[in-house]
């Protein structure tokens, strides 16, 4: 799977707390759970520390611009 320089730079992958909550993956490549219904899981796991991921990096981007070559 492609490392874009959203994924690197905006979402920050392997950023540890910098890196974006609502990034996810899956067999058909990279996904932005910000406006699904995993959102609210998320941020429960941020304000419980459950979770490395903590970042909320930008307004939220489709998969389809998540995924699209550079």
């Amino acid at each position: 799977m492609e490392l874009t320089n959203q994924i690197k730079n905006v979402c920050r992958i392997g950023q540890g707390n910098a890196c974006c909550r609502y990034l996810t993956v899956s067999p058909s490549g990279w996904n932005c759970e910000k406006h699904s219904s995993l959102k609210k899981l998320l941020d429960l796991r941020v304000k419980e520390n459950s979770i490395v991921a903590q970042g909320d990096n930008c307004e939220g981007k489709s998969n389809e611009f998540l995924n699209a070559p550079e």
